[in-house]
């Protein structure tokens, strides 16, 4: 057998060539192992959706439409915002930080929200909360009223006797007279139409529409005292105070029954989230507590 004849056998032969084969594959990847593959890159996806978002957002501050440089102005601002929230977020930078919390806080409330169903209520229910919370729509009792103003510091004459000289020449003046001008300059106005006692106390000082309401009608009266001075004080008009049936404070008191339906919502939604993690305190802290809970 001469060497062309062995060497033709031997290209012939399958384990020859799947020997060849594996040769070429491992000096190829020797030749290409030393250069990694990049690793794949984050995808930011601007939607349709957002966009008309960026674009809804821009009419309502501006009141027209973005030009087609200043939505690109929008949308590579986007892509900026979203490119170092997610850096942010890889290097764990929402963690700690007291105004991300309490946004999240502020999320999460809002997405435990309950149900406009839950918050409908039956007219036995607005009816109960009425009933239950009397004094909170009671109507207050109103008042109208005029006053002469008597500043003490600026009294030449004995106080006492001003008064009652004020008081004598005001019950004698016929009853649709102006007296203003028998009194003390004052910001205070002369006459105040119907209104109610909480109002006339936050423009003549607290318990001074308490007062006026003890007083008769149409008689000049006084002197009753303010945070300013003395007044002698006419009652020309009063209505008393009553409670009210829910016809008339339906509005009010639908709303104060949801803000109270949505408070006790939210504060079960919590302790049913709460309930999920062991809570862990210093034992100080945890003896505090225990204590008081004692109490």
């Amino acid at each position: 057998m001469n060497a062309m004849s062995f060497l033709g056998r031997i290209v012939r032969e399958p384990m020859v060539h799947f020997l060849l084969i594996g040769a070429a594959i491992f000096i190829l990847a020797a030749r290409t192992g030393s250069q990694e593959a990049p690793p794949p890159r984050d995808r930011i996806v601007v939607t349709d959706g957002r966009i008309q978002q960026l674009t809804t957002i821009f009419v309502k501050t501006w009141q027209r439409p973005p030009t087609a440089q200043e939505l690109h102005g929008l949308i590579e601002a986007f892509i900026k915002e979203e490119v170092y929230y997610r850096e942010a977020l890889k290097l764990g930078l929402d963690r700690d930080d007291t105004v991300i919390r309490r946004r999240m806080q502020q999320k999460m409330e809002f997405l435990s929200e309950p149900s406009d169903e839950l918050l409908t209520a039956e007219e036995s229910e607005l009816k109960a909360f009425l009933a239950a919370n009397r004094a909170e729509f009671r109507v207050e009792p109103k008042l109208a009223f005029q006053q002469i103003f008597i500043n003490p510091q600026r009294s030449a004459e004995p106080l006492a006797a001003r008064v009652d000289s004020l008081l004598k020449e005001a019950n004698d003046a016929s009853s649709d007279a102006d007296l203003r001008d028998r009194g003390d300059p004052t910001l205070l106005p002369y006459a105040t139409s119907l209104a109610s006692v909480g109002s006339i106390d936050r423009n003549f000082g607290q318990g001074f529409g308490e007062r006026l309401a003890q007083l008769p009608l149409n008689v000049w009266s006084g002197p009753v005292r303010s945070p300013y001075g003395l007044h002698l004080v006419r009652v020309t008009e009063r209505r008393a105070g009553y409670d009210p049936p829910l016809e008339e404070v339906r509005e009010a008191v639908e709303l104060k029954w949801r803000d109270a339906k949505r408070d006790t919502f939210r504060k079960k939604e919590y302790e049913r989230l709460r309930d999920q993690y062991e809570i862990v305190l210093p034992d100080a802290v945890g003896s505090n507590r225990r204590r008081k809970a004692e109490q």
